[in-house]
């Protein structure tokens, strides 16, 4: 699988945590995209991965890390849950942060509906991955998180894995660099909307 994680040429220090991950293929460092607005540059920067891999149909599937994932599942249990996928599958969330309860579609995955982050995405469709780039310039495309949210997940085939795959470093974040994020409240609301782990 071609595999791509975002990295801040200003923080080697996540590269070094992220690379402790254990995946059976090659992920390559994308750097990611400074912006005045931490949000702002988030968003360019998956867009900038999306604009240069997505183009190309022999890149299919593929996924995109942010620096900060832990991958807390050995990667085995990923292609477990793929297998479980219909063939219009259009991405896996390997994780995420889900805002209601959500409907089983196998043993291994869940429809996914009104959730956020974007840690570890699998893209499996060029036509979404189109539609991202056409449609995220809107007051909600503005922020990556909000458009995928209330936009694209209720227009495409998008599924997240269970049991919960990544999560987020508890680390100082970029996006508002006064914050030291917890990422506890994801494996949190994941088991509200799952009923379980």
């Amino acid at each position: 699988m071609k595999a791509y994680v975002i990295n801040l040429d200003s923080r080697p220090d996540r590269m070094e945590k992220f690379t402790q991950n254990i995946f059976p293929f090659e992920v390559k460092r994308f750097p990611a995209i400074t912006a005045s607005c931490g949000e702002d540059g988030c968003t360019f920067s998956h867009l900038a991965v999306l604009r240069e891999v997505g183009n190309d149909l022999n890149n299919y599937p593929f996924v995109v890390f942010e620096d900060d994932c832990v991958l807390i599942e050995p990667w085995c249990k990923v292609e477990k849950a793929i297998s479980q996928l219909p063939n219009y599958w259009d991405a896996l969330w390997l994780g995420a942060n889900p805002k209601q309860k959500l409907k089983r579609h196998s043993e291994n995955t869940f429809q996914l509906k009104n959730a956020w982050c974007l840690h570890a995405v699998i893209y499996n469709n060029p036509f979404m991955v189109e539609y991202i780039l056409n449609y995220h310039n809107t007051p909600a495309g503005k922020n990556l998180d909000i458009f995928y949210c209330k936009n694209l997940m209720e227009k495409f085939n998008c599924f997240i894995t269970y049991p919960i795959m990544a999560t987020q470093l508890s680390d100082k974040s970029d996006i508002a660099p006064c914050i030291t994020n917890n990422y506890d409240e994801i494996i949190s609301n994941y088991r509200k909307a799952t009923n379980g782990k």
